[in-house]
């Protein structure tokens, strides 16, 4: 899925659809700008403070994109991962008249607060990037993470930027909008969303799709270390089972292993020369090596680059490693980074206890520099609260699809199979060369076709799941 939203709008006259009548009363009809369609966007006010319901409220944005064969059924709430991704920056792949989430359902998207254009939480100490050298040096560093605590809480209470409050606001918004029942369809993140809005509004939903999922009881990123490490194996493995992979690079692993020795021992040199001529002297730790080739295990066009990348360094030529950064200065404005840590550092490390970062995380690739770096963080960050039984697995009969990637690095089938376990009227689909996302895989209509059979149809017919063996990755570099 590629995802891009201009900003600019310009307003027509609105065609009748399902819910017209409401929507047309509450937002405005607007064009998104190089599409053929339109659709609905505007605002809608919640109290920052959902305990009191008093105070500050903030602004959540939200777009309706209306069903092209103008049915009555349930819409479907795309909840965006992270946490802190906007999910209206998505709205033109829906918006596209050919688009198979909308031919019978409103596809709806609000921007979780914190995130996109609900009050966004950025960190711009975090987030904004001098030059190449930055990108390379330390995840969190305290002082950056003080410094964008002490500019947000200036004008945000950060204790209300959660997932519980997150799904209360879509509970309002389904109201708001007029909406009987909804589908969920969470990705990563936005699958805690879908299952904490299954377990308090059970009566609302009429069914959940929970793409690479991850339960409420994750802890992350106690796990990251691991999971990347078992992905990593796989990688492995599939490389010395394909000719042309196992032809360039015979050694990989043990190439790995020999780098790995290498940048921990003495960090490597590496001059970069700008447009300009300008040289600039870059130190490339292992810690910041690992991170970013963790990154690229998130999609199977990503993996397919890894042995290479990880030869070629290992060759001294670092070049192509170099070459995954932006050069010169740069804002990542990807994730909300405050909002990231608003989550995870009032639902997931306070949970973390120091004797659990053991000596299996320690010897993985990834070590616990980055449970480390998350725990230092969140010393530094306003804690939340949960509330009770949130840490509990979401049971429920909900008609709900699981699917999850073979190769994810992050939330894998282990986790997948978990969530299934307390929701019976689930269906869980493993797809064989899927990471957390599919980019890259052939055949991607499969997985669309697929989510839609089920929202159509939930459990009442078996499910049609053969073409996800169809969707193969793209030959390694």
């Amino acid at each position: 899925m590629k995802y891009i939203l201009s900003s600019l709008f310009i307003i027509i006259t609105a065609n009748c659809f399902s819910q017209q009548r409401t929507l047309s009363s509450l937002l405005s009809y607007k064009l998104l700008s190089g599409m053929p369609d339109s659709v609905y966007e505007g605002y809608h006010e919640v109290f920052e403070n959902r305990s009191t319901n008093s105070g500050k409220k903030i602004s959540l944005y939200i777009i309706v994109i209306p069903s092209i064969n103008k049915t009555t059924r349930p819409p479907i709430f795309m909840i965006e991962g992270g946490p802190g991704l906007s999910v209206t920056s998505g709205a033109a792949f829906y918006a596209d008249k050919k688009n198979t989430y909308r031919q019978n359902n409103d596809v709806v998207l609000v921007d979780a607060r914190g995130t996109g254009k609900s009050n966004p939480l950025h960190c711009p100490s975090l987030q904004q990037k001098e030059n190449l050298q930055q990108q390379l040096d330390e995840m969190y560093p305290t002082e950056k993470v003080k410094a964008c605590y002490e500019l947000l809480s200036k004008e945000n209470d950060l204790k209300q930027y959660n997932t519980n409050n997150v799904v209360q606001d879509l509970e309002e918004i389904r109201k708001w909008l007029g909406y009987k029942k909804i589908h969920v369809y969470g990705l990563s993140y936005g699958t805690r969303v879908a299952l904490q809005y299954m377990r308090i509004y059970p009566l609302s939903l009429a069914s959940s799709v929970l793409w690479s999922p991850v339960p409420t009881y994750a802890r992350m990123p106690l796990y990251h270390a691991k999971f990347a490490q078992k992905a990593l194996e796989k990688i492995w493995d599939d490389c010395s089972s394909d000719s042309s992979c196992s032809k360039n690079y015979p050694g990989i692993s043990s190439e790995f292993m020999s780098l790995i020795e290498q940048l921990k021992l003495k960090p490597a040199e590496y001059v970069f020369k700008d447009r300009a001529g300008t040289a600039e002297h870059i130190t490339i730790s292992w810690n910041a090596f690992q991170t970013k080739l963790r990154a690229l295990m998130y999609t199977p066009a990503g993996i397919r680059t890894i042995p290479y990348i990880v030869h070629e360094a290992w060759r001294n030529n670092l070049q192509p490693f170099i070459d995954l950064f932006p050069k010169g200065k740069s804002f990542d404005d990807f994730i909300a980074e405050g909002f990231y840590l608003c989550v995870t550092c009032t639902e997931d490390v306070p949970f973390i206890k120091p004797s659990e970062i053991s000596w299996e995380i320690q010897k993985t690739f990834m070590g616990n520099y980055r449970v480390e770096q998350q725990m230092q963080a969140c010393a530094n960050w306003n804690k939340g609260t949960i509330p009770p039984g949130f840490l509990q697995p979401v049971k429920s009969n909900a008609p709900t699809l699981i699917i999850s990637g073979s190769f994810d690095p992050v939330t894998p089938t282990s986790w997948a199979k978990e969530i299934a376990k307390t929701l019976p009227n689930s269906t869980l689909v493993i797809i064989p060369y899927m990471s957390h996302l599919f980019d890259g895989l052939s055949n991607e209509e499969c997985f669309d076709n697929m989510v839609v059979d089920f929202i159509t149809n939930g459990n009442k017919q078996k499910l049609k799941t053969g073409c996800v063996n169809e969707m193969k990755p793209p030959g390694y570099k």
